[in-house]
């Protein structure tokens, strides 16, 4: 008789649904060690315990639901297509969310901030604080968040949802072209994120952008010429977010200030 069918029998044995076993929690093992535990031996014993706790921390992630739908007052959804989902973040001060979970994310902070993260197990971590313009990245592990921060927060993050069927271009990416102020500053869960600054009146020749999220963190006033001739102007607040497909263009700061945008581009 393998192992596992011996597992299996004294469960069974003792009154538990093998089927369940991944999932049981602590009270189970209680049960079974007070109760059942001359129908075990202590080999199986300290397998079904560790079994049982992995089984347990795993269901109570399950059960945690995502941030836009268990703390809809700080994570709302901003954007979202087949291809990635745009959520704004805000706190005050002082205020805690409820446990949450997050998909894999890349982001961009617009005020600055701090918080204290709490793991379902009660763990505390106290984050360093970030600043306006920092990029940021989660792999979604559940959490709840305290806001330590001095003032309020303001944060865009990235959800990658699925591969965008790129038709390539024969054009450089803006991040290649030397005489750009284009740099890569994370590849992380199927995004590549570029930061893109230009001076007051600055003009970059003609170059692609890969499919994605584009954040302003400042006002942006440009002008964009395509590979035919055709001129568009862009008028965004800091803080703003627009989605593009892919896109090949030339372009001008027609601001009086200088122009700096986050790209979050699909991989």
């Amino acid at each position: 008789m393998e192992l596992r069918d011996h597992y299996t029998l004294n469960l069974l044995g003792v009154g538990l649904n093998p089927t369940r076993a991944p999932f049981l929690c602590i009270s189970d093992i209680v049960y079974l060690l007070i109760n059942k535990g001359k129908k075990m031996n202590r080999l199986l014993i300290l397998l079904s315990m560790i079994l049982l706790v992995v089984g347990c921390n795993q269901e109570n992630q399950i059960n945690i639901k995502h941030a836009v739908d268990a703390a809809p007052e700080h994570y709302k959804v901003e954007f979202e297509n087949e291809y990635v989902r745009v959520i704004r973040v805000t706190y005050n001060p002082g205020e805690t969310s409820v446990m949450h979970s997050h998909k894999p994310l890349v982001g961009v902070t617009l005020t600055g901030g701090q918080g204290k993260f709490t793991d379902p197990d009660g763990n505390v971590e106290t984050r360093p604080e970030n600043f306006a313009g920092d990029i940021l990245s989660d792999s979604g592990e559940a959490h709840s968040v305290h806001s330590i921060s001095k003032g309020y927060e303001e944060l865009i993050f990235v959800e990658a949802k699925k591969k965008y069927p790129s038709k390539g271009s024969n054009i450089l990416n803006a991040a290649l072209i030397d005489s750009m102020n284009s740099n890569i500053e994370l590849e992380e869960h199927g995004i590549r994120v570029i930061r893109t600054t230009a001076p007051a009146g600055g003009e970059s020749p003609m170059h692609s952008h890969g499919a994605g999220v584009a954040v302003s963190l400042t006002d942006q006033k440009t002008i964009h010429t395509s590979q035919s001739g055709e001129v568009t102007e862009v008028n965004l607040k800091a803080g703003s977010m627009s989605w593009r497909g892919e896109v090949t263009h030339s372009g001008k700061n027609i601001n009086d200030k200088d122009l700096e945008v986050i790209l979050f581009e699909l991989m």
